[in-house]
């Protein structure tokens, strides 16, 4: 499908439907689990620790958390996506919650996961503030690994549409616009059911590269160490890791 998975915290109930009953069909747990796999090995974390899932979405991420013998915790704003992120991994503990002011004690976790730009779905302040948290929840040395869409590839592809018939859910159209000055990706998801309903929902990504990450993390009291590869326009993902240095 498209472009734009979404777990995060500022999008609109129909949004949050659109996203869950797409996602749950076109992104095979598959994809997770690499996800996963990339985050911890950047992360360097040992099983056990006390680690989060910032924009936890449906669950797919935690359950494979939970795979690797970690003590995983879930955030989103969604009450839906919390629903379903409770049966999806029920070993993990999920919260409804804001990224913007984390129900968490300070230096509490020793990782913190965003998958799919969860952080970066409304404004440049919302961004920063959701950053900050995750530093202020993070123990001293803790990592921050996000992962996101690679602004380097949709520059060079800023136009992409999807369009299917879905078995079980309907007729799904999906329009990417990314507007390589402003380094954001603006979104049009529509479903149009068998009985005729129409769902759509508009949203807006703000992607950062490297340099751009460095200098908001250091606003946020994390320091960029390093992405896992280098970033071509070939390359799908941009996956960056963070580091909490304070003592």
């Amino acid at each position: 499908m498209g472009r734009v998975p979404r777990e995060g915290h500022l999008l609109t109930d129909e949004a949050d439907r659109i996203f869950l009953e797409t996602t749950i069909r076109f992104a095979p747990q598959k994809l997770a689990r690499e996800d996963v796999q990339a985050a911890l090995r950047l992360a360097g974390i040992e099983p056990g620790k006390p680690v989060v899932d910032l924009g936890c979405g449906y669950g797919r991420h935690l359950r494979e958390l939970l795979q690797w013998g970690h003590r995983a915790i879930g955030v989103d704003r969604s009450a839906l996506l919390v629903g379903e992120a409770r049966r999806e991994a029920p070993g993990a503990t999920i919260i409804l919650g804001d990224l913007r002011a984390l129900p968490f004690h300070a230096r509490s976790m020793a990782a913190a996961f965003c998958f799919y730009s969860s952080m970066f779905l409304g404004s440049e302040e919302d961004a920063a503030l959701a950053l900050a948290e995750a530093a202020r929840v993070l123990r001293p040395g803790g990592s921050v690994v996000l992962t996101t869409d690679n602004p380097l590839r949709l520059a060079a592809r800023p136009h992409a549409r999807f369009e299917e018939d879905v078995r079980g859910l309907g007729h799904v159209v999906e329009e990417s616009r990314y507007d390589a000055k402003r380094h954001v990706d603006t979104v049009h998801k529509s479903v149009r059911t068998p009985e005729g309903k129409r769902l759509q929902a508009t949203f807006s990504i703000r992607y950062y590269g490297p340099d751009e990450l460095s200098t908001l993390a250091a606003v946020a009291g994390l320091t960029f160490v390093r992405t896992d590869a280098p970033l071509t326009e070939t390359t799908p993902q941009l996956i960056a890791l963070l580091e909490k240095t304070e003592a």
